[in-house]
């Protein structure tokens, strides 16, 4: 009886995992993002379309970019509530993947310009700045990914925390840690040094940089609520607002 009763137990074992149901719950996804602020001309691209306005708040996923022009920005968060400002004159791609609620990986590439990022930390995911010549892996760590394409030159600067950062040309790495800054060049070279005040200011939250308030004086508020379709699989609701400050 005991051996029947291990035998049933392997063959609903095995449906399950063969089932239409399971292997979607297991396949990984695409990470996602959402447009939370954006100020003047920011545009986005996915893979199916070509470049049109970004408006807040307008989901990003693997593959889609985000550009913006002179004297604009774009602020993006993730689930986990990580922030990224794209500064002005810049271009990054969103790339990663999710299975479940575990992060599998995320890099945001940029081929110019500046981001400015607050990353939380997770337990094994390390999230990643990259660009045609380095790559930055980041954890816990606030700074900045800057890319000056004319000059073929990255830097990486950290206001706290710490980072690994290696010129994909020479395959060397080092590690950048408070108030330093690392430089990639176009030769392979890689050097790390104490950053200088006004780097400084440009690693912190000048400006109020992650602030989520809009320019009507109010903050974007999100609700999500789990539901489930007509075939029993698990959707998220999100609804968002605008709430204004009293005046």
């Amino acid at each position: 009886m005991k051996r029947k009763t291990i035998l049933l137990a392997i063959v609903v074992l095995s449906a399950l995992i063969v089932s239409p149901a399971w292997r979607q719950q297991q396949e990984p996804k695409d990470i996602a993002a959402w447009l939370i602020k954006v100020k003047k001309d920011v545009t986005k691209k996915t893979p199916s379309s070509g470049w049109t306005e970004a408006l807040a708040p307008d989901k990003l996923a693997s593959g889609h970019l985000v550009r913006t022009e002179e004297s604009s920005f774009a602020l993006i968060r993730f689930a986990d509530q990580t922030k990224l400002v794209v500064r002005e004159n810049t271009e990054v791609e969103i790339k990663g993947q999710v299975q479940g609620r575990q992060i599998l990986d995320r890099n945001v590439h940029t081929t110019r310009g500046k981001i400015t990022f607050d990353v939380k930390k997770q337990e094994k995911e390390a999230f990643r700045f990259s660009s045609p010549i380095s790559v930055a892996s980041i954890r816990g760590t606030t700074g900045s990914y800057r890319r000056d394409d004319e000059n073929n030159v990255d830097n990486l600067g950290i206001g706290t925390g710490l980072a690994t950062f290696t010129n994909l040309l020479s395959n060397l790495s080092l590690d950048v840690s408070n108030n330093q800054t690392g430089t990639a060049d176009g030769d392979g070279g890689l050097t790390v040094r104490e950053s200088t005040p006004e780097e400084l200011l440009l690693n912190t939250e000048d400006d109020n940089m992650f602030d989520e308030t809009n320019e009507t004086g109010g903050k974007t508020r999100e609700l999500r609520l789990g539901a489930e379709d007509k075939q029993g699989n698990k959707k998220t609701i999100i609804i968002q607002w605008e709430e204004k400050e009293d005046q």
